[in-house]
C-alpha cells in the first residue's frame, strides 16, 4: 500500500528531479470470462506505476533519460529519480530536444482516482439467458486508466479513459466449427449480448455447408472488426520520418513523402480525433521517450483531428515536432483511435456483403505480421468464419486462408463500403481497441494459401 497519492507522488518526483516530464497511472480493470457456457472467473485489480523523463544537461547537449517502476514511499521515488537521470547521462543527447512543452493545468489534478465500475452484472445476467442455446465461450472487460501529467513546465494534466471490450465466440461440440463477434467502446451498458448471441450462432449454422474454395486473388468483404486490424497497421506506420527518410510505404521514390498523392478513386477518410464519440481518448499528448512520431518533450501539446487520408488523398503523416521539422511538415500528433470512413458507405455488413454478389465475408484476422515495410505488405490467417456469398445470399463457408495484402495498396481497390460503426479490432484490442470502422468490400484480395485454423 502506498504512503503517497499518485498526485503526490508525481508532485515529489517532479521536485526531485527538477527538469523532467512525470507520468503516474492508475488502471483500474474489472472483468468476467466464461467458458463451456459457464461462468469461469471473475475479478477487480488496480495497478498503478510512475514513469520520470529526466532531462539533463551534458557537455554534448541536452539529455533524456527515463526510468519506470512502482513505489510505495518516497525512498521508492528518489531511486526512480535517480535511475532516469543516471538513464539520460548515459544516452548522451537527445536528438529531439527541444523547450518543454507548457500545456494545461487542470483544476482535478488531485483528485480521487475513479474506480472501474460499468454494466458486468447486466452482461451476466443477459449470458444466463443466451448460454443454453450453445457452446459459448468469452470475455467482458471494462476499465478506467487515469494518468496524471506534470512537467517542470508548468504542465498538470489528468485525463480519466474508460475502456469497454466484448469477445463471444461459439463452438461446435466436436470443436470443427466456430464463429466470433466483439465489441469495443467506452461502456459495456451498450452491448447487446443476445444480438452478438444471434450472430455467432447464425455464423455456426453457416458453416454446416462447407464450400471449398481454392487460394487466389478474391472479392472479399471485410467486417469492421477485420478492415480495423488492416487500417491500424497503416495508421502505425505512417510516419513523417520514416517516409522522410525513404523507409516506409508513404515515401516517394524521388525523395520526400507521398503527401498529396491519391490513394484510393473513392471518397475514403482515414482519420484521429480524440473528440470522436464513443471512442474518446486524451486529447493532449502523453508520451514518453522517443520514436518517430513522439517525443517527450512534446508532452502536453493539444492533440487536434488530424486527417491521414482526405477524399482518398494521403493528406498527413504523424510526427513529433523535431521529426514534422526534418521532414518539413506540420507537426502532427495522432490520437490513440481510427476511423476509417467512405462518404459514400450505407448500410450494415450484411448489406454491403448482399451487394458483394458473389464472393467472400471474412469476419476476422489474426496472427497479423509485416512482411515488407517499403509496400507494407502484411500477411496473417482468417479465422472463426470465413462465408461464401452466392447471388448476394450467403450460402456457406470456406476453409480458412493465409493472406498476404498490403492495406495502402488496397484502398485501391475498395469498390463498395458500409457506414462506418464502433467495433473491436480482434488482432489489435489488447492496444488499440478505439476504432470506428466501415465494411469495406475488396477487389483481388490476395489469399495466398489455405490454413488449417478454425
Amino acid at each position: 500500500m502506498s504512503e503517497l497519492t499518485m498526485p503526490q507522488a508525481v508532485e515529489l518526483a517532479l521536485e526531485l528531479a527538477g527538469n523532467a516530464v512525470v507520468v503516474g497511472e492508475v488502471n483500474s480493470v474489472r472483468n468476467l470470462r466464461w467458458a463451456n457456457s459457464g461462468l469461469t472467473t471473475n475479478g477487480d485489480t488496480i495497478d498503478q506505476s510512475l514513469s520520470i523523463a529526466s532531462i539533463v544537461e551534458t557537455k554534448d547537449g541536452i539529455a533524456s533519460g527515463i526510468s519506470s517502476g512502482q513505489f510505495r514511499n518516497r525512498a521508492d521515488i528518489e531511486h526512480l529519480v535517480a535511475a532516469s537521470i543516471a538513464s539520460a547521462h548515459a544516452a548522451g543527447p537527445a536528438p529531439d530536444a527541444h523547450e518543454l512543452a507548457q500545456g494545461p493545468v487542470h483544476s482535478n489534478f488531485h483528485s480521487e482516482v475513479e474506480q472501474s465500475g460499468d454494466a458486468l452484472a447486466d452482461i451476466a445476467a443477459a449470458l444466463g439467458d443466451v448460454m443454453p442455446q450453445g457452446d459459448f465461450f468469452g470475455y467482458a472487460e471494462h476499465s478506467v486508466d487515469t494518468a496524471f501529467v506534470a512537467s517542470s513546465a508548468g504542465t498538470r494534466m489528468r485525463f480519466s479513459q474508460p475502456t469497454s471490450r466484448f469477445e463471444l465466440c461459439a463452438k461446435a461440440p466436436d470443436r470443427t466449427r466456430s464463429a466470433w463477434s466483439g465489441q469495443g467502446g467506452t461502456s459495456l451498458a451498450k452491448v447487446d449480448v443476445h444480438a452478438h448471441a444471434h450472430q455467432v450462432l447464425r455464423g455456426l449454422e453457416h458453416q454446416l455447408n462447407r464450400i471449398d474454395i481454392e487460394p487466389g486473388q478474391h472479392t472479399v468483404t471485410l467486417s469492421p472488426s477485420a478492415a480495423a486490424d488492416l487500417m491500424i497497421y497503416m495508421l502505425w506506420t505512417a510516419s513523417a520520418r520514416e517516409a522522410n527518410e525513404g523507409r516506409s510505404v508513404f515515401s516517394n521514390p524521388l525523395g520526400g513523402t507521398r503527401i498529396g498523392e491519391k490513394l484510393s478513386p473513392r471518397n475514403l477518410n482515414v482519420f484521429t480525433d480524440p473528440q470522436t464519440v464513443g471512442i474518446e481518448t486524451a486529447d493532449h499528448v502523453i508520451n514518453l521517450g522517443s520514436s518517430s512520431m513522439s517525443s517527450s518533450f512534446d508532452t502536453g501539446l493539444p492533440i487536434p483531428h488530424v486527417d491521414v487520408i482526405r477524399e482518398g488523398v494521403l493528406t498527413g503523416l504523424g510526427s513529433s515536432r523535431h521529426a514534422a521539422a526534418e521532414a518539413n511538415l506540420p507537426f502532427t500528433p495522432f490520437a490513440d483511435n481510427i476511423v476509417v470512413a467512405d462518404a459514400a458507405g450505407v448500410g450494415n455488413l450484411d448489406d454491403v456483403a448482399a451487394r458483394m454478389k458473389e464472393g467472400l465475408l471474412i469476419t476476422c484476422l489474426w496472427y497479423i505480421r509485416e512482411v515488407d515495410p517499403q509496400s507494407l505488405l502484411l500477411t496473417g490467417l482468417t479465422r472463426d468464419g470465413v462465408y461464401v456469398v452466392r447471388n448476394g445470399e450467403i450460402v456457406g463457408a470456406s476453409n480458412n486462408f493465409r493472406f498476404n495484402e498490403s492495406p495502402v495498396g488496397m484502398l485501391n481497390r475498395i469498390t463498395d463500403a458500409g457506414t462506418a460503426v464502433n467495433c473491436l479490432p480482434r488482432e489489435w484490442g489488447d492496444y488499440f481497441p478505439r476504432a470506428q470502422v466501415a465494411p469495406l468490400t475488396i477487389e483481388k484480395f490476395n489469399l495466398s494459401t489455405r490454413s488449417d485454423a478454425i
